[in-house]
């Protein structure tokens, strides 16, 4: 018998069995669980938030689907993000994500799982859908007057590492967001100044509370902000109490439902808000929606604020 013919068609199988028997991963995610016997291969992210782990860990090709932007997708994942279907402008359809056969629904907050929308993620486990909420956005794991901490983050690119199997791309992007956020928190450029976030609205201005994303954007570049003592992510403020807080800072949050520029000409043009001395000063820094979750562009935002601040002075 001639081995070599024999065994040459075995190599193939030989190098592909250890990934094909990767050990089942279990995951506990926001009161729910679902094993993964195998890395999924359909994955439909629901969220802007979701969508950019996916992209940052090189997972663009198992994906069949995204949807709901906030903002502009940055440059260096631009082409891998047009490489994947856009299911919708906002959350899809129940009925249009059953027709994609996903394996994999991953969203960043936690009103893609209401029955308003796809429905609760058991709903999805039960047809063998696997689903993940970005830690942050889990009340389970996070009560709204407990101030969050940059761990959600690592947590998440740790889950998705495992669930997809790419353990040293996720080891490498923890570590390297890891360093850039402790870098500005060991160089706070605000330290020692109040700061406004505003997020929307005229009438009444859509801030932030004590224990969201934005708040610890604020805190970890060393800014103390007028709203710190209200629990919350995000908080309906009332015009008075910035006045009266008269911040030395006001963060402007880019978006597309309010953009940075129309929040700034609203304030300049009030005449009771144009008089705060940061108004006066120009003392304005803009930050987009996205880098205040905390989600991969978390690092950019810290920086981003840190740098405008350190350009304030």
């Amino acid at each position: 018998m001639n081995l070599h013919k024999v065994l040459i068609p075995l190599i193939p199988l030989i190098l592909t069995t250890p990934a094909a028997m990767a050990d089942p991963v279990t995951v506990a995610n926001c009161g729910t669980a679902h094993s993964y016997d195998t890395a999924p291969t359909r994955a439909i992210t629901l969220n802007q938030q979701a969508t950019e782990v996916m992209l940052a860990l090189g997972l663009e090709d198992k994906m069949i689907g995204t949807a709901y932007l906030d903002d502009a997708i940055p440059a260096p994942w631009k082409d891998a993000y047009d490489s994947v279907p856009v299911l919708a402008e906002k959350y899809p359809a129940a009925e249009v994500v059953l027709t994609k056969e996903p394996d994999f629904l991953f969203a960043g907050f936690g009103s893609a799982f209401s029955e308003d929308n796809l429905g609760a993620a058991q709903k999805w486990h039960d047809l063998g859908v696997g689903t993940y909420l970005v830690d942050a956005s889990s009340k389970t794991y996070h009560p709204k007057d407990v101030p969050l901490t940059i761990a959600p983050i690592l947590k998440d690119i740790e889950v998705i590492g495992d669930i997809f199997h790419v353990e040293d791309r996720a080891d490498a992007l923890i570590a390297d967001t890891k360093s850039r956020i402790e870098a500005v928190q060991d160089n706070p450029a605000g330290a020692g100044r109040s700061a406004f976030i505003y997020d929307s609205g005229t009438d009444t201005p859509y801030s932030v509370g004590c224990c969201g994303g934005p708040a610890l954007v604020a805190r970890t570049a060393g800014l103390n902000s007028i709203s710190a003592d209200v629990d919350g992510t995000w908080v309906d403020l009332a015009w008075e109490t910035v006045v009266a807080a008269d911040p030395d800072v006001i963060i402007l949050i880019e978006a597309d439902w309010s953009t940075a520029a129309e929040k700034r000409e609203y304030m300049e043009n009030d005449p009771v808000l144009s008089e705060l001395t940061a108004v006066k000063d120009g003392k304005f820094v803009t930050v987009p929606f996205s880098e205040t979750l905390l989600g991969m562009r978390f690092a950019d935002g810290v920086e981003n604020v840190n740098a405008q601040l350190a350009a304030l002075k």
